[in-house]
């Protein structure tokens, strides 16, 4: 299916830059000639996404960072879901769990980063359990692309991102510890190397070939794409 664009509250840049930034980092983020998005807007992001002329196909949250009038008047031309505000997932999560649910594989949650540092960290989480029901999720804006790799219980997850003038990769821990770490490409290779997530031994690589190759054995390792 088409990629599933879901557009939160918080944008430091337009949803444009963040798409272009997603497309160079990751080849399975390229959006096919002929091919729609399917837009999907986290409460405020309804706004954001109005000022650069853009319908969404649903709105799901719970309309604190958005108001009833700044609705369309009228019939919507869109799905509408008001999401009581005492729940246990963010708005952003709510979109993420109806992208999957609509089998969508190539996911792009834009913007979520630079504003409140526990939305930041919370968005974060959501790439992992979007990572962890098999989908490809990333979560970008101008100066950032970041996702998860997942390994089943079978076979190691891996990723290649390009290279980018002026950007670099980071690999961090997001369980206790990541094991069989490989990364190529890069000024400080790694081979089958243990990753823990009280040591940021993975930040702030350079790639020096066309592409950087990562895999991952076991755990959740975070990958991200960074401008310098």
């Amino acid at each position: 299916m088409s990629r599933c664009i879901i557009i939160t509250a918080y944008n430091e840049h337009t949803v444009a830059e963040a798409l272009e930034l997603a497309e160079k980092a990751s080849p399975a983020l390229a959006k096919k000639p002929g091919e729609q998005d399917f837009i999907i807007c986290a409460d405020g992001g309804y706004r954001i996404a109005s000022k650069e002329k853009i319908t969404p196909d649903v709105l799901i949250g719970d309309f604190d960072s958005l108001k009833e009038k700044q609705l369309p008047e009228g019939n919507s031309p869109f799905k509408i879901f008001h999401i009581p505000s005492e729940k246990d997932d963010t708005d952003t999560m709510l979109c993420l769990k109806y992208a999957i649910s609509h089998d969508f594989n190539n996911i792009i949650l834009v913007g979520g980063l630079g504003g409140r540092l526990d939305h930041s960290l919370a968005n974060i989480q959501t790439l992992a359990y979007g990572c962890s029901k098999e989908k490809n999720v990333f979560l970008v804006d101008k100066n950032n692309a970041a996702t998860v790799l997942c390994p089943s219980d079978t076979s190691k997850a891996e990723i290649e991102i390009d290279r980018i003038i002026g950007f670099k990769v980071s690999l961090i821990s997001h369980d206790t510890n990541c094991t069989g770490v490989n990364i190529s490409g890069v000024y400080y290779p790694l081979v089958d190397a243990t990753l823990s997530n009280v040591f940021p031994l993975g930040v702030s690589n350079e790639i020096i070939e066309n592409k950087a190759k990562i895999s991952v054995s076991k755990g959740k390792l975070l990958v991200i794409l960074s401008r310098d």
